[in-house]
């Protein structure tokens, strides 16, 4: 899918990549071949597409403000990456070492405000201050989530509304600045105002569902081993996370259950939280949750004419319900 997102947007993706290297480059040589790591070893992007899908969506192309968000995007995810391996303790990353485990873990939180600045200097340069607030906004909730997620796995006491708030905080937020900035970039200049509120509003709705759907897929399969995406299941239990499924799980499981998985979680028994998911069908639950949100973020599309953005924006909702649980 993000290939042909990537063949679609053409030379924008193009202008995204030089300006990602770019910015991303240091007089420092350790930061440098820090950050020339990061870089070779760069997720499927999705943020910085959707930001110039967003873009093509409202106005049929993107422009240099464009793709300074979605570097924005990019380097700010990154930078989120970086510092949750050091709060995680995470000696690798999609099959590699993380920097924490390259360097240290006070190194890698530097190289994470690195890219956090780059990321915030690309903003300033797109010169527009809604755009500004829409990320900064972002960042406060990034921070927030974490912290309340840190909390809740010292308490285990995590209901549907907790996990809802994070998962929209550490997740969905950065969807919505991402894709928010990408719209603005290209109407803020547009007349009947009325109008292109609405579309920032539908953009807005549409990132937060698939950002919400998005986090949920990835807790489904933190419990299916089906499921060949390169990372061990169960990951999410041991650092004492709660998610959907086992939410699912529990709320199936009635009176009582809850008792017994925290007691199961604080005592290491994690192969019996995995199979009391499986047993009170907490991954039948979380699809079904899954489709819903991804049902929210696809409906977000309809005041837009038929375009080929729309279409990919679509198809991409969409596959995130294709992996069976």
């Amino acid at each position: 899918m993000g290939s042909g997102i990537k063949a679609f947007l053409a030379e924008d993706w193009l202008q995204f990549e030089r300006l990602f290297a770019e910015m991303s480059a240091s007089r420092i040589d350790i930061l440098n071949r820090v950050n020339k790591y990061l870089v070779e070893r760069s997720g499927k992007q999705l943020r910085p597409m959707l930001c110039l899908l967003a873009a093509r969506l409202c106005a049929g192309e993107c422009n240099t403000a464009s793709i300074r968000c979605a570097v924005a995007s990019e380097m700010i995810h990154t930078a989120t990456l970086i510092h949750d391996d050091v709060a995680d303790e995470s000696s690798t990353r999609r099959g590699s070492p993380t920097v924490s485990a390259l360097l240290s873990p006070s190194a890698a939180v530097l190289v994470g405000d690195y890219w956090l600045s780059r990321g915030v200097w690309a903003i300033l340069d797109a010169d527009d201050s809604e755009i500004f607030r829409y990320f900064t906004a972002c960042l406060k909730d990034l921070a927030e989530g974490e912290m309340f997620q840190i909390e809740k796995a010292a308490s285990l006491d995590t209901t549907y509304d907790d996990y809802i708030f994070v998962i929209a905080h550490k997740t969905a937020s950065l969807f919505c600045a991402a894709m928010k900035s990408g719209a603005r970039s290209v109407i803020a200049n547009q007349a009947d105002g009325a109008a292109q509120e609405g579309k920032l509003e539908a953009v807005e709705q549409f990132a937060y569902h698939l950002g919400l759907a998005f986090q949920m897929r990835d807790d489904i399969m933190d419990y299916s081993p089906q499921m060949s995406i390169g990372k061990p299941t169960g990951v999410d239990i041991a650092e004492r996370k709660i998610t959907l499924p086992l939410l699912g799980a529990i709320a199936n499981a009635g009176a009582g259950a809850r008792e017994q998985v925290v007691d199961d979680i604080e005592n290491g028994r994690f192969t019996r939280v995995l199979e009391f998911v499986a047993a009170n069908h907490g991954l039948e639950y979380a699809q079904k949750v899954l489709e819903n949100e991804t049902s929210l973020a696809v409906a977000a599309l309809d005041i837009f004419e038929d375009s080929a953005a729309r279409t990919l924006l679509k198809q991409l909702a969409l596959s995130l319900c294709l992996r069976e649980v």
